[in-house]
């Protein structure tokens, strides 16, 4: 005679309602890391694309550096990146080195899931000849 808890958890094929509920827990799961990391990673590859053009014309039309650094917090700030005047000192590098301009920017990103709290950090590394 068969157990009535046992036959509670599994159907006449043999499927499990435990399996089922397990993969349904993982498809929302990722789903919800899906939904928090998605505009994240998104706002960095704009931002990316965008300081690309914004280093290759810089470095075409001799921008001093300080100008450099408020166009990429303006990019920033576009992209609903948290990088601002105060932190960008320390946040964005830019080097003039052997007729290239090399610039690098660094941020972090606070993710808040539900049981703890990660910063995402990115690094963006790029460079540009320059016109002298």
């Amino acid at each position: 005679m068969k157990s009535k808890g046992l036959d509670t958890l599994r159907d006449s094929e043999g499927k499990g309602f435990l399996g089922c509920m397990g993969a349904i827990v993982i498809l929302a799961a990722m789903i919800f890391v899906g939904i928090k990391l998605g505009p994240i990673y998104y706002s960095n590859y704009t931002f990316e694309e965008d300081l690309k053009t914004l280093v290759s014309r810089s470095g075409a039309r001799y921008t001093p550096n300080e100008k450099i650094i408020i166009d990429i917090v303006e990019l920033a700030k576009e992209n609903n990146i948290n990088l601002t005047h105060e932190n960008a000192k320390n946040n964005i590098k830019i080097e003039r080195f052997a007729g290239q301009l090399h610039v690098n920017v660094q941020y972090f990103v606070p993710v808040d899931f539900l049981i703890i709290r990660r910063n995402l950090r990115f690094q963006i590394k790029l460079s540009s000849f320059t016109s002298a």
